[in-house]
């Protein structure tokens, strides 16, 4: 549906400053509607709010698999263990595993990835595991 100039100049008018700041940051008007509405938060003395996403970590690079299983759950143990000792992780082709087990062989198993910044320290975590040393002896009482 096109709009001529006039009709669009109209439209943004009788917005509200929200409605009119939120159509206009979303970023789906053609070239013209976008240049109509700059030009009505202009005259409105409106400020356009600044969209930054929140950046929790810095990038630790590109994800890297650091280990392989047969078996799906022992991965997300493994990735559990991990995450407590503050190494990002995730988890692929577990549900692919899972579908046919068959697979599994095949495919490589599920992967285990840690960004390349923490590959080491993951490495750590997963030979301290494998070694037994999260292992709870059979003596201890649940807590």
């Amino acid at each position: 549906m096109d709009f001529d100039r006039a009709t669009l100049i109209t439209h943004f008018a009788e917005m509200s400053d929200e409605a009119l700041l939120s159509q206009y940051c979303l970023g789906s008007l053609t070239e013209t509607a976008s240049t109509i509405a700059l030009e009505e938060i202009r005259r409105r003395n409106l400020s356009i709010p600044s969209f930054e996403s929140p950046v929790d970590e810095e990038y630790a690079g590109d994800y890297e698999t650091v280990a392989r299983f047969l078996n799906p759950t022992d991965a997300y143990v493994v990735r559990s263990c991990l995450e407590a000792a503050g190494v990002p992780a995730i988890v692929a082709d577990a549900q692919l595993v899972q579908v046919n087990s068959l697979w599994a062989p095949a495919l490589g198993g599920a992967r285990l990835m840690v960004p390349a910044l923490h590959v080491a320290e993951a490495k750590e975590v997963i030979a301290a595991f494998n070694s037994g040393a999260f292992a709870l002896s059979d003596d201890e009482e649940p807590t």
